[in-house]
Parts: structure tokens; sequence; C-alpha cells
């Protein structure tokens, strides 16, 4: 199976790449391809149009991921949707996001979970029960491992296609979690906009995997701090 890390896009608030962030002194991407080489890894790869990436000692996917996060289109046009971070590939293949400092107990969680179709994996959210004491997001998704690509590259055509019929709007949730709920047979017409209801996937039964330790994604400079001070205390 192909490991593909998502560093496509553009981020507000960062002038570079968020995925090319330091923590600890490592950068986030280079982070990961070493923790994935070290469990015995070794078909990675980093999909980008960006030249910033072309340094890394492992295949670079060029595809249309040019999207704006959290942009004023993202929700409105299919192909500024954050969905097209996916490669499109016919083969199996874990797609990690490129902005996540993961711990190496969660990279082999990843690697040793079997999957049939897809599997989505997550950390948890203080609503359901105890957490990591570095955890204070919730519910963010961080890897979706896709043996079954006809299932998983069907559900993002769905979705695009909600996109570009105006049944999403700038007010919901992260679309990944909608890609989930679709995948899992749940409900994603326009009027799931609750944010609790779309990203609670603890009372489904679909195919998640929860990751309870200080792995968590990249969208400041606090995020940054607070991992450090976690790491480092």
């Amino acid at each position: 199976m192909k490991y593909i890390i998502m560093c496509g896009g553009k981020y507000n608030h960062f002038s570079t790449p968020k995925q090319l962030s330091k923590v600890n002194n490592e950068i986030l991407v280079e982070r990961t391809i070493r923790l994935l080489r070290e469990n015995g890894i070794e078909d990675i790869a980093v999909s980008t149009n960006n030249p910033l990436f072309d340094y890394l000692d492992v295949p670079i996917l060029h595809h249309n991921n040019d999207f704006i996060a959290g942009g004023s289109e993202e929700t409105k046009k299919s192909e500024k949707c954050w969905l097209n971070a996916y490669y499109p590939t016919d083969e199996p293949c874990c797609y990690l996001h490129g902005d996540v400092y993961f711990s190496d107990d969660a990279i082999k969680t990843i690697i040793n979970t079997k999957v049939e179709d897809t599997m989505f994996f997550c950390t948890f959210d203080k609503t359901d029960g105890e957490t990591h004491p570095q955890n204070w997001k919730g519910r963010e998704p961080f890897a979706y491992k896709v043996q079954n690509q006809t299932v998983f590259r069907y559900a993002i055509k769905k979705i695009f296609e909600m996109v570009d019929a105006g049944m999403y709007d700038g007010n919901l949730p992260p679309i990944a979690w909608h890609l989930y709920r679709f995948l899992n047979g749940y409900d994603v017409k326009r009027d799931a906009k609750n944010y609790i209801e779309v990203n609670n996937i603890f009372q489904s039964k679909g195919d998640y995997v929860v990751i309870n330790d200080y792995t968590t994604d990249i969208d400041s400079a606090s995020d940054i701090e607070n991992i450090e001070r976690y790491l480092n205390n």
C-alpha cells in the first residue's frame, strides 16, 4: 500500500506551507516520512503542486490541489474543494494529512489497521470521554486508509456534486466529516449544519479508529507552542 502525505493547497495565517512548519526542530512532513520509514514503510509520496517540497527524497505527485482551505469558494465550487487533496489513484493507499504532528504509536496504529474498504482515523473529543491532556481541539481527522478506491472516489464525486449544487456553505463543519458520513451511509443533506451532529462519529457504527494521544494537527503558531510545551514538560 502506498502512503501519500497530503501537502497541497494554501492555508490562511501561514506565509509558507504549514506542512513545512517546525515542531521541536523537526519539519512536520519530514517527521511523518521518518516515522513511516522507521516502521517499515518505503512506498511513500507527497502530493503537492508547491516546488518548496521538491527537496524531499520521495516522489512528488502533482494534481488539482491548489485549493484555499477555509476560502469562500471551498464549499461552493468542487474544483476549489478541500477534498481535492486526496490524490486520485486506482491503487490502495493511505492518505496522511501533512499538517499533523503524529505520535509514533499513531503511525503504528494506522499501518497495522486492516481495512476492507475505507478507514477513518481521528482524535478523541473531550465530550466523548477522558482525553489525552494534549488534545484540546477534539475530533480532528488526520488520515484515511483506502483499500477500495472505487468506493472512495465515488463518495468524493458525490460530495463534489453536492457542493456544485449549492448544498454546502461556509458555515458548515470541515467537509472531511461529510465525506466520512457519506461513506458510512449517514445523512449529508443540506440540513446537517450542526457541528456536533456532523462530526459526532462516536455514536455511529462507521469505519473509524480513534487515537487518544498527543497526535494533533497544526492550524496556527499557538498550536506549535502548545504541542512543544506538552512534549518538553
